[in-house]
This record gives C-alpha cells, sequence and structure tokens, in this order.
C-alpha cells in the first residue's frame, strides 16, 4: 500500500493568512499593488487570519484595511479538486464554473530554517465595488503605497515568488472566465 509523505503543524507552528488579487477593469484589467515604503519590496494585500474568522472573512477584510479598496469575490472557472456539494472528491480536478469565493492557490512559506514555523497564504480573486478608495485604512505598523498596474506588468514587478504565482493564475483566470485576450492583459 503506499503511503504519501504528510506533515501536521500545531496550531502555534502556522500562520493562517489570507489575501485577494484585486482586479478592477478600466476597460483593461488592472491588478492593485502594494509597495512597502520601508523595503520597496512589491507585494499583493494578505494578512493574517483573526480568530473564530474565516479565510474567505480575512481575505476580504485585509485587502480593504492594506488598499482602501472596498471589494467582493470576483466569479473564475476554475479547475479545482474541491467537490460541489454533495459529490464525493475523488483524485481528478474538475472544472467549476462562476466560482465565488473559493481559494484560487495556497501558498506555503518556511518562516525559518527550522520547517516548524510555516505560513500559509490562501488567495482569492476580487474586484473593487466602487470607485473611491478610503483612506487611513492601514494599520499602524503597515506603511504601503498603493498602486494599480495593468494585469500582465503586475505578474511581472511582484518581488515574491509566491505573489507572482497567484497573480499569474487570477490574470489567466480572469482571461479565460471573461473571454479578455492576451493583448487586453
Amino acid at each position: 500500500m503506499a503511503t504519501s509523505k504528510q506533515d501536521t503543524f500545531l496550531a502555534e507552528e502556522y500562520h493562517s493568512c489570507a489575501g485577494c488579487i484585486l482586479f478592477r477593469f478600466t476597460p483593461d484589467p488592472q491588478i492593485c499593488l502594494l509597495r512597502s515604503r520601508r523595503s520597496s519590496e512589491v507585494v499583493l494585500p494578505k494578512g493574517h487570519k483573526d480568530l473564530g474568522e474565516s479565510l474567505e472573512e480575512a481575505a476580504l477584510r485585509e485587502t480593504y484595511e492594506e488598499t482602501g479598496w472596498r471589494c467582493e469575490f470576483l466569479p473564475v472557472n476554475l479547475l479545482t479538486r474541491v467537490p460541489p456539494p454533495g459529490h464525493a472528491s475523488g483524485d481528478a480536478p474538475r472544472m467549476a464554473s462562476a466560482v465565488k469565493g473559493e481559494a484560487i492557490a495556497v501558498t506555503l512559506r518556511h518562516m525559518d530554517k527550522s520547517g516548524r514555523n510555516v505560513k500559509f497564504v490562501w488567495w482569492f480573486v476580487a474586484q473593487v465595488t466602487g470607485s473611491t478608495r478610503d483612506e487611513g485604512t492601514q494599520m499602524a505598523n503597515e506603511n504601503f503605497d498603493v498602486e494599480w498596474v495593468a494585469a500582465d506588468d503586475a505578474v511581472k514587478v511582484l518581488s515574491r515568488p509566491g505573489d507572482k504565482d497567484a497573480a499569474a493564475q487570477a490574470v489567466k483566470l480572469i482571461s479565460e472566465s471573461r473571454g479578455i485576450t492576451n493583448s487586453s492583459l
């Protein structure tokens, strides 16, 4: 009988984080990026899940707090291993149409060399819901400039590999789900 590699992390060994690849369409798709004033690092909005909060709630809250933009999940066609309600999971991915509020990727970051301090970042696709940005939503320790960048350029300027991978997947999903050509991305 084949066995799979398995790691179990206790609550004190992992961080649960969530964030969004936040789009606006003007009409071409743009992604909201955060540029650190301390390090010039360019990242996607994300942060820690609070106690009692779902990953979905954390993703929307953190995205709003860090960007000042109110947002909602954007439906995408998603190849996923998550089954529809009432179905067995099976082992093969399946296409789900117009999925809203499901993670499109998860990043696992090792925070130190011990292997017992890890961060899981669950990524969602969202879009802005208004035309104005709220000021003063960042926490005291967050020093970010908020920038809108053309979707194809955004993937290139992100600093972290996990952010790049998640943004590239979001751009692909938006392109396929909305019928946007590469010339528009």
